[in-house]
């Protein structure tokens, strides 16, 4: 990677960047502290969002940087991923923001006349919570709270074809796949072991949205206090590109 010195390029961690000036407005709100999110440290998160667009819109990937053959298909890359790029960052701009979140107190009333089991996910949904906070994305809690919206909580839904989850598909798959960052993976199993279940995630196109199966046992894991901080960013930066690259995954029914 060369770093360039432009105007219209910013160095951030010894990597090229876009100014703050040329993300999305909802972004560029976040940096002036005007948008409603409660990040501890938005000056973080609007750094990545600076790293993660320039990477996409100028094919910054080892694609190009490894393959100099490959050359002649930037252009191609950039126009197409730029575009999904800034669809990623609209989305987790506005997923952000506090009112997008779940109210725990009001899900909690809501299950109370349910079966056990659904008040046992809106506590594990809670417990995230209060875990990670706004930390992460609302749709992080949104996914682990789908089983109590289903006719049981064992229901399973195949993510790409079942229309009644459609809206949620990108932003909730997204999610899932993040969990390859075995640290949260490891938090998020650990909580739900408290409560009997485990969540299954099969990243095929019938991989079941946040399917809940039970759990023979109990694990305890806390994420480590050095590590903590980059493990969050690690789920956030590949919660982005797994939705950056959703609509282009080859799909198949075959597999439902």
């Amino acid at each position: 990677m060369q770093l360039l010195e432009f105007p219209n390029v910013a160095i951030i961690a010894g990597e090229n960047a876009v100014p703050v000036a040329q993300l999305p407005l909802v972004w560029q709100d976040i940096a002036k502290g005007t948008a409603n999110v409660g990040l501890c440290n938005a000056q973080i998160y609007v750094e990545m969002a600076q790293l993660f667009l320039y990477k996409l819109e100028q094919g910054d990937v080892d694609l190009f940087n490894e393959r100099p053959e490959l050359a002649h298909l930037k252009s191609s890359f950039c126009q197409l991923f730029g575009q999904l790029g800034r669809e990623t960052l609209e989305f987790y701009g506005y997923d952000f923001m506090t009112h997008n979140y779940p109210n725990f107190e009001e899900i909690l009333r809501e299950v109370e006349s349910k079966d056990a089991d659904y008040v046992k996910v809106a506590r594990i949904g809670l417990e995230l919570f209060q875990e990670f906070g706004y930390e992460l994305p609302a749709s992080f809690y949104h996914v682990h709270l789908a089983p109590i919206y289903r006719d049981h909580v064992f229901e399973e839904r195949a993510l790409r074809f079942d229309k009644r989850d459609i809206e949620h598909k990108r932003s909730w798959d997204a999610i899932l796949h993040a969990g390859k960052v075995f640290a949260v993976q490891m938090k998020v199993q650990s909580i739900a072991s408290k409560y009997g279940f485990t969540y299954q995630h099969g990243c095929g196109c019938n991989s079941h949205l946040s399917s809940i199966d039970e759990s023979r046992g109990t694990f305890a894991y806390e994420l480590s206090q050095e590590k903590r901080d980059r493990w969050i960013r690690s789920f956030i930066w590949t919660a982005w590109y797994e939705y950056a690259f959703f609509p282009i995954v080859p799909n198949t029914s075959y597999l439902v």
